[in-house]
């Protein structure tokens, strides 16, 4: 149990500076956002690691793309690549083929280019959400770890 308590304690205190919380926000927002998943805790973890954060805060803020918020994303994200990169929505052609295979046939030619808008769109999305809810955990912080003016209530 010392062990787990070692590990837990370490955790909540790595790197908790209201600025590095604030970053460790922002970052996994944007980690969080992208299309590799799967993937995102072993990239929390390295991005964390180089960058000097939080691992469980990155990590934690990076569960953004749960099943509830994830198919929202990647709507948003082809939507916001699309437009990027053809100045409109170009969407997925969801004609069906004679025959299923034909239908698979049509929709995995598409599958390279709905991952790649999905790809650079949901770069944005994230990256906006880190510019926005990243200073607001710093405030946040900031605000939390400031002493207060007022005296102790045992001395007033």
């Amino acid at each position: 149990m010392t062990w787990l308590k070692k590990v837990w304690t370490h955790l909540k205190e790595e790197h908790s500076e209201p600025h590095k919380l604030g970053l460790a926000v922002g970052v996994g927002l944007f980690l969080g956002c992208l299309p590799f998943y799967g993937l995102h805790l072993g990239i929390c973890i390295a991005f964390a690691w180089l960058l000097k954060l939080n691992k469980a805060t990155v990590y934690l803020a990076a569960n953004i793309s749960n099943p509830f918020f994830a198919p929202f994303i990647v709507a948003v994200g082809v939507a916001i690549g699309d437009f990027v990169r053809f100045g409109e929505w170009k969407g997925v052609d969801t004609s069906l083929g004679e025959s299923f295979v034909d239908t698979l046939s049509l929709w995995s030619g598409q599958l390279p280019d709905v991952f790649l808008s999905c790809l650079i769109g949901d770069a944005i999305l994230g990256a906006g959400l880190g510019v926005v809810f990243g200073p607001l955990v710093w405030l946040w912080a900031r605000r939390r770890q400031a002493p207060t003016d007022e005296p102790p209530a045992d001395e007033a």
